[in-house]
């Protein structure tokens, strides 16, 4: 008779030994711990462990100074309403998805706190241009462009004249390498279904 459940007790004893925390496993008898019915004692720190790392894993790539503001301070709202960069008062702010945003005027905080992902750049504030050969590169919000409603920003005029040429191809590569680096809506959705 073949007992399914050996290398699931194998992986699991793996695991726990490749962590490097002290945890028993304790079977009444041999026959239970071969069937795969062994009882965890200690795992506390395990689950305590697992809890942190996804908390830690769910956390979004935003490109942000040491203060945690993004844009280096320009107002987002202000590409798509004055089709130009202006930068941001501290007075004037918000926080989304964990990065700082400063604004021109209270009316702009006002209209980013409505419908905050429209006026976010994409990719965190990375470069697009980079995102799309799947290099997280720091932008200059002074390079940017608004298309189909949403902003990149890129690093350099450069950068920003390659994007430009093409940008359906460009966002394209770049919305697909952005996967690696922006934790899913709901972790495992996509990967359980192969979707």
């Amino acid at each position: 008779m073949k007992r399914p459940y050996r290398p699931l007790v194998a992986t699991f004893v793996a695991v726990l030994a490749a962590i490097g925390t002290s945890h028993t496993v304790k079977a009444e008898n041999l026959r239970s711990l071969a069937l795969g019915n062994p009882t965890i004692v200690d795992d506390l720190p395990l689950l305590a462990q697992a809890a942190t790392a996804k908390k830690a894993a769910a956390k979004p790539k935003v490109n942000v100074d040491k203060n945690g503001v993004i844009l280096k301070g320009y107002d987002p709202v202000a590409y798509f309403e004055d089709h130009r960069p202006v930068k941001g008062d501290p007075k004037f702010s918000s926080t989304y998805r964990t990065a700082t945003y400063y604004f021109a005027s209270a009316a702009h905080k006002a209209t980013f706190d409505k419908n905050p992902a429209k006026y976010a750049p994409q990719y965190g504030g990375f470069c697009a241009e980079s995102m799309s050969r799947g290099k997280l590169i720091d932008a200059d919000p002074n390079v940017f462009l608004v298309y189909k409603g949403k902003l990149y920003v890129c690093r350099s005029p450069q950068g920003g004249k390659i994007f430009y040429s093409n940008p359906d191809v460009h966002i394209k590569k770049a919305d697909q390498n952005w996967l690696q680096y922006e934790p899913p809506s709901n972790p495992g959705f996509n990967r359980e279904l192969g979707s």
